[in-house]
């Protein structure tokens, strides 16, 4: 199901795997997929970057995977809310490149890194 409230996806902008995983396509309809998924993650934070907390112009938001993408993005998830719960997240541009390829996940409401266990850290 779409989450997003202004558009329905386009059939071809997304792949869903049997996980239910999904990952927006490199055609032109995954490309806008993607984008409005970005707009939703960047309205539910309310505009903040979800890694250092300050205002993104909605225009230079980006879409920051909290599991990394991997080497060519093989298990990147695309989606936003996953079992109830917000995944993935809008950041800066450096903010992104500063993170790399380490993991975070939200906790509390917190976007915050997780240890190679998997175990969330805990927030100072």
């Amino acid at each position: 199901m779409r989450p997003h409230k202004y558009f329905k996806a386009e059939p071809e902008s997304i792949k869903v795997y049997p996980c239910g995983r999904e990952v927006c396509q490199g055609n032109a309809a995954g490309k806008r997929e993607y984008k409005a998924r970005t707009v939703e993650m960047w309205e539910r934070q309310k505009g903040l970057c979800a890694i250092c907390g300050n205002w993104i112009e909605l225009r230079f938001a980006e879409f920051d995977h909290q599991g990394g993408r991997g080497h060519g993005g093989g298990f990147r998830d695309d989606r936003t809310v996953v079992d109830g719960n917000w995944h993935n997240a809008a950041v800066h541009h450096v903010c992104n490149i500063a993170k790399s390829s380490k993991r975070y996940s939200w906790l509390e409401g917190k976007y915050v890194p997780v240890s190679k266990s998997h175990d969330v850290k805990e927030v100072a």
